[in-house]
């Protein structure tokens, strides 16, 4: 099984309305976007440059939250994206044995398998990241968005 790492760059001159911070604006779900890449091994499966990175980050949390063991697959639709083409990322379990990853712009198709603990651990880190670098830059975290149906 190949190593999973999604990793971020948000735009270091990104500038959000004071006033949708305060409020803590769903606007904000796609405000905050940058690059997203996905690799595993030394392969991009996943890279796009303009991508709703904190609205991926609450779908990801809420996942994580209603399904910590990882039954249920993962589906990302952005708000700005047509469902009828597919998710923008998805996570589908195989088995018991490992998950498998999907994107409608995937760079290439993986046929292999993630195991479950390598899954989480690059989900977490990931949320991890990008909640430290929001709350640093922003002072905005998952949980002002959780509750709210938004996605």
């Amino acid at each position: 099984m190949k190593t999973l790492n999604i990793d971020f760059n948000l735009d270091p001159f990104l500038t959000l309305d004071p006033k949708l911070l305060k409020q803590k604006n769903g606007k904000l779900l796609i405000d905050v976007d940058g690059e997203l890449t996905i690799t595993l091994g030394e392969s991009r499966f996943f890279g796009e440059p303009s991508l709703t990175l904190l609205e991926l980050g609450v779908a990801l949390k809420r996942w994580r939250i209603e399904d910590p063991n990882a039954i249920k697959d993962f589906h990302f639709f952005t708000m700005e994206h047509d469902e009828k083409e597919g998710p923008i990322l998805a996570f589908r379990r195989q088995g018991k044995s490992g998950w498998q990853l999907f994107s409608i712009w995937q760079a290439f198709s993986h046929d292999g398998l993630i195991s479950a603990e390598d899954l989480l651990e690059a989900v977490d880190r990931y949320l991890a990241t990008l909640e430290e670098v929001l709350i640093k830059r922003y002072g905005l975290r998952y949980q002002d968005f959780m509750k709210r149906q938004w996605l």
